[in-house]
Formats: C-alpha cells, sequence, structure tokens
C-alpha cells in the first residue's frame, strides 16, 4: 500500500505542476491592465491557457500602452513589447487580419497566441470567445513576453486571456 500511495505522489505531483499558469498568479499578473471580478472560467496545462474572468470595468488602463494603428501596434509587436490595439471599429479578429495583410510573421504570432488557449476551451468558453473576437466594441491586446492574447469584450463585461507554450 505504502507503495502505491508514493508512486500515485510521484505521478500526480508533476501532473499539477505542469501547467502554464496558475490562477491567482494570472490574476495578479493582469491585476495592473484590467479591474477582474469573479472567475468564469480558467484551465491551463502545459500546452494552453484560458481563463474568462467577469470585467469590473471593460476601461483597459493606460498602463498597457495603447496603439490607435495598426502600423503603430506592429511596430509594438515587433519590439516585443504589449499592446492593445485600439482601432476604432475593428474587431479584434480583424485587427489580427490587417496584422497578418502587413505582417505575416508578426501576425502569425498573434494569431497562434490567440488560437492556442481555444484547446482549454469548453464549446461554451469557445463560444464566448468567438462572440468576443467578432465584436467591434471589443479590444485585443497582444502580450509578447507571455506568448497571450486578451481580449476585453464590453458587451460581455468580460476579460478572456489566452496563451499557448510556444
Amino acid at each position: 500500500m505504502r507503495r502505491l500511495v508514493t508512486l500515485l505522489a510521484i505521478c500526480i505531483l508533476p501532473l499539477a505542476a505542469c501547467t502554464l499558469d496558475q490562477e491567482d498568479e494570472l490574476r495578479a499578473q493582469l491585476d495592473p491592465w484590467v479591474t477582474l471580478g469573479d472567475t468564469f472560467y480558467f484551465s491551463s496545462s502545459s500546452t494552453c491557457t484560458a481563463a474568462i474572468f467577469h470585467a469590473q470595468s471593460a476601461r483597459v488602463s493606460s498602463l498597457l500602452e495603447p496603439a490607435r494603428s495598426v502600423n503603430t501596434g506592429l511596430q509594438m509587436v515587433a519590439e516585443k513589447r504589449p499592446v492593445v490595439f485600439k482601432v476604432g471599429g475593428k474587431s479584434p479578429n480583424a485587427v489580427v487580419e490587417d496584422i497578418m495583410s502587413k505582417d505575416l510573421p508578426n501576425g502569425l504570432g498573434v494569431l497562434n497566441s490567440g488560437l492556442a488557449g481555444v484547446n482549454c476551451m469548453t464549446d461554451r468558453e469557445k463560444s464566448i470567445y468567438y462572440r468576443a473576437i467578432m465584436n467591434p466594441k471589443a479590444q485585443l491586446a497582444f502580450l509578447p513576453k507571455e506568448n497571450a492574447v486578451m481580449v476585453v469584450d464590453p458587451g460581455a463585461m468580460a476579460v478572456i486571456f489566452v496563451r499557448g507554450n510556444a
């Protein structure tokens, strides 16, 4: 019996440590940029993280540097600086399409970061994420050091964070 318990501990402990993110650490990371409420969904594995938080405010702090054009945002992405795209009237999906048409390598990086976290979502969360990225009032942030995308959707009052293991 003692061997079985030891074997189970050896097998289970590494699995718990093999996640990209912990919820409390992710909240602390996002806290300077957005005001988070309750957690709606959180899932992290060794290959992806997906989180959906209630937004107490749909405002993104000026501590996350804004880009008012795709070209400015692209320059920031190339410099590996975190950026929130505040390109009026464009959904996060449209912003990514513009980035890809102007700079395919950096565009693919943003796209891959946004897609990788989908593997950690159920169908319900995928639906919420899809609506957010198609909403022209939502804001897209790219966090290059984290290989992550954050979408703030004022319609759903949600902050969605997705990332993959690059």
